[in-house]
């Protein structure tokens, strides 16, 4: 979205200072065609608004999900985690697993901001699930929790590309353009009359200007589940922590007997 952010920012001043420079060699206010300026510069702050309204719906859907997607995640590892938790020979799985939350939080989401995952979580993640689909576990009951682990792996590895797709994904550019045309209609359609600036007529092209800019801003701010306002932090990812602590307290790390 940076390119998206410089042409909102240059098109519309280019076009503030060029119909600015038009207006104030205009003539006085006739009255012709003030009509059909009022509905078109209407039509198009209709436009923009429905544009706009609808952009802010897709982003807020696409936090929420994302902030699901994190949060699926955490719980599916927190039930692997449970899993291994019983079974003896799974201690280097359980610090594995919580040194794949730690990493995820700590190195992929400053690149998620920008779309990109870190490979690092990612190479622990496979390791994680080799060395649980290596265990020799002794006992129905062991063999069992494996089998659950090594399916609550697999959700994880899907979880984090889902997550990866989320933190690709972003508002199309054309629902930006779109607002970009049609807010500099609104701002520029009364000019086309001509009419000499006042203070009340200046006030309105203000007021005007800062509603497109801000819808566009506001817009831009919200375009990236991890980034911006309401951006989905790493917190799930630090707090599971505790509850890997908690689930130690039940089933305490000892070695594999000889």
């Amino acid at each position: 979205m940076g390119w998206v952010t410089v042409l909102v920012i240059a098109t519309v001043a280019i076009t503030l200072i060029a119909l600015l420079m038009l207006r104030r060699k205009g003539k006085g206010d006739e009255g012709q065609g003030a009509a059909s300026v009022d509905f078109s510069a209407n039509l198009a702050l209709a436009v923009y608004l429905l544009v706009l309204a609808y952009a802010a719906v897709l982003c807020r859907d696409a936090l929420a999900t994302s902030r699901t997607d994190v949060q699926a995640e955490v719980e599916t590892l927190t039930e692997m985690y449970w899993s291994v938790a019983p079974i003896p020979e799974a201690a280097p799985v359980r610090t594995q697993i919580r040194e794949y939350s730690a990493q995820s939080a700590a190195l992929d989401w400053p690149l998620m901001a920008e779309g990109e995952m870190s490979p690092i979580p990612g190479r622990i993640l496979e390791d994680m699930r080799a060395a649980t689909i290596r265990l020799r576990p002794v006992g129905d009951a062991n063999k069992s929790l494996q089998q659950d682990a090594i399916s609550r792996a697999s959700e994880v590895a899907h979880a984090r590309a889902v997550r990866a797709d989320d933190a690709d994904a972003g508002l199309e550019s054309i629902f930006v353009i779109s607002m970009i045309i049609s807010g500099l209609l609104v701002i520029a359609l009364p000019w086309t009359l001509g009419v000499k600036p006042t203070r009340p007529s200046i006030i309105g092209d203000a007021v005007r200007a800062s509603v497109v800019l801000i819808g566009i801003a506001f817009i831009i701010l919200i375009s990236h589940p991890f980034n911006g306002l309401g951006a989905v932090d790493s917190s799930a990812f630090r707090d599971v922590q505790k509850q890997y602590d908690q689930i130690d307290t039940q089933f305490p790390l000892r070695l594999p007997a000889d």
